[in-house]
């Protein structure tokens, strides 16, 4: 058996034997060595003095591979402990000492099977260790010296002398606690993370059957197409309409799908929709087996997860009757505006030849009766005065309630001329100044006359009662075959968005004017920055 394999005790009984053979041979060198020997003496003290220094540096090794284990021992992450056979404690580390609260002479009486709680576990480890003289990571419950209870990884192995009886055992123990926590906040986690999973699972189920009604029995035309302008859904509406199966059409283009110049309509929507990164609303006309039919397209991008468009998705909804309705509206209310410049037309008429004559008659004859009573009554004079003055006063305000009505100047002398005279007697009624210019005009029909006309009286009068100006600027300028009208007032502005009331209705007749007349209204105003009225009408 080699040197370091033997145990130390081994060891000091060769070396003792060692020593009483050195003696003999000493001895027999005294004698003189009579037996002639003197050579193999030599040789064989030799061999004992290696064997000697052998042995040294056999202890040394075995001093250091102690202190090595022993230092390993004591600076262990686990705890480690060593009992004897009758569960005794002779070694105790350090960790030991930190879990169970105990240092290695408080134990001295104690057993191990004291620091175990449950006596049934304690069995079933013992049963464990003694068939098969090992036990590894064994979970059990140990008691600190506090009382607390603390679950503990178990490794057990028994220790046996040179000739195979139990002496002992080791144990080494590592605390679950902080593992046991770990993994119960793992399950909680786990759990919550189920409970979320299933409560998205079913949020996405509900989601998914909600948009897929929706798509199935909305009235609207819904569709999906990716940059290139190919379709990539389409909804049951669009199938039943144009009497295509969806499956078809994913993949197409408008241009396979429709004529050339409704499909590059469609395509330049859908590019100026990724373009700009935003919704946009524009009437489309797509024709259809009883004719075009006008839907209004709502269209917005769709983004990828780094923020890019992707696709275009579009709802549009068949307006088809509402523009039929919305024309007839248009007719009617047309025809309800003639019929009133007719009936204005009419009773300035009236207000100026018939009611003006007898004003002007009566007029005359207080005229007459003043002087008449000039030398023979001067009260009654005096009432003649009166009623001249009220008679002319009389006279004035019909003249100007039939100019208000339908000033003769427009028929007359035409827009500008309106507007000259309309503009200074503005500013005469409410002293604010008010300032027209016109460049470039053409002459133009009577519709857009009367038009432009009533817009800059609604507008003024706007002004006169909102606004709290000092001065508004009245233009008319011609751009073509465009006549441009705008009125900019320095009043206290509005929040456009926000108007109602009279108000709303003043601005929806000057548009329902200007759309009457082939043209467009827009008004832009902010509070504390006046208000920019701008109106284009075709000549």
């Amino acid at each position: 058996m080699k040197d370091e394999n033997k145990t130390k005790r081994q060891l000091l009984e060769e070396l003792a034997e060692l020593r009483v053979r050195v003696d003999e041979y000493e001895t027999r060198q005294s004698l003189g060595d009579p037996a002639g020997h003197g050579a193999e003496l030599i040789r064989a003290n030799e061999r004992l003095t290696r064997e000697i220094e052998d042995r040294k540096r056999a202890e040394i090794e075995l001093k250091r591979t102690k202190e090595y284990l022993e230092n390993v021992i004591e600076n262990s992450a686990d705890a480690i402990g060593i009992v004897n056979r009758h569960g005794k404690f002779i070694l105790w580390n350090r960790r030991s000492a930190e879990i169970y609260g105990y240092e290695l002479d408080e134990l001295a009486g104690k057993v191990a099977f004291d620091l175990y709680e449950d006596p049934l576990e304690l069995d079933s480890m013992l049963r464990r260790l003694r068939r098969n003289e090992l036990v590894r990571e064994f979970e059990i419950l140990m008691k600190k010296r506090d009382g607390s209870v603390v679950p503990m990884d178990i490794s057990l192995s028994l220790l046996k002398d040179e000739v195979g009886k139990t002496i002992g055992s080791v144990c080494v123990a590592r605390d679950l606690s902080e593992r046991k926590r770990s993994e119960l906040a793992l399950k909680a986690a786990r759990d919550e993370l189920s409970r979320y999973s299933k409560n998205l699972e079913r949020q996405v189920k509900e989601r998914t059957r909600e948009i897929t009604g929706i798509l199935e029995y909305t009235p609207s035309v819904v569709y999906i197409k990716d940059k290139d302008g190919r379709y990539s859904l389409v909804n049951s509406r669009f199938e039943e309409l144009y009497r295509i199966d969806g499956g078809y059409v994913c993949g197409k283009t408008d241009h396979d799908l429709f004529p050339v110049e409704i499909a590059d309509r469609l395509r330049a929507s859908d590019i100026e929709t990724l373009s700009k990164r935003r919704p946009c609303q524009v009437e489309e006309a797509v024709p259809r087996n009883d004719g075009p039919h006008t839907y209004l397209s709502v269209k917005f991008p769709l983004y990828d997860e780094l923020g890019e468009p992707t696709s275009v998705c579009g709802i549009s909804t068949d307006i088809t009757e509402l523009k039929k309705v919305q024309d007839k509206l248009r007719l009617l209310s047309a025809s309800i505006m003639n019929s009133q410049e007719k009936e204005r037309t009419a009773i300035a008429r009236e207000l100026h030849d018939e009611l003006g004559q007898v004003l002007t008659a009566l007029r005359m004859d207080s005229a007459w009766l003043q002087k008449r009573l000039e030398e023979r009554d001067a009260t009654a004079c005096e009432r003649a005065r009166a009623m001249c003055r009220l008679v002319d006063k009389t006279i004035d305000d019909v003249r100007n309630i039939a100019l208000r009505l339908r000033p003769g100047v427009l028929d007359d002398l035409g827009l500008i001329a309106a507007l000259e005279w309309f503009a200074a007697d503005f500013e005469k009624r409410t002293e604010i100044v008010c300032v027209f210019r016109h460049l470039n005009v053409r002459k133009v029909d009577n519709i857009v006359a009367t038009a432009a006309y009533r817009i800059v009286q609604e507008a003024l009068t706007n002004v006169a009662r909102h606004a709290s100006a000092t001065r508004v600027d009245v233009t008319l300028k011609g751009q073509g075959k465009l006549l441009l009208l705008t009125v900019v007032d320095n009043g206290v502005g509005f929040e456009v968005d926000k108007i109602d009331g009279s108000e709303a209705l003043g601005i929806a007749g000057m548009r329902e004017r200007a759309t009457l007349a082939g043209g467009a209204l827009e008004i832009r105003s902010r509070p504390g920055k006046g208000a920019r009225m701008e109106c284009k009408l075709p000549v």
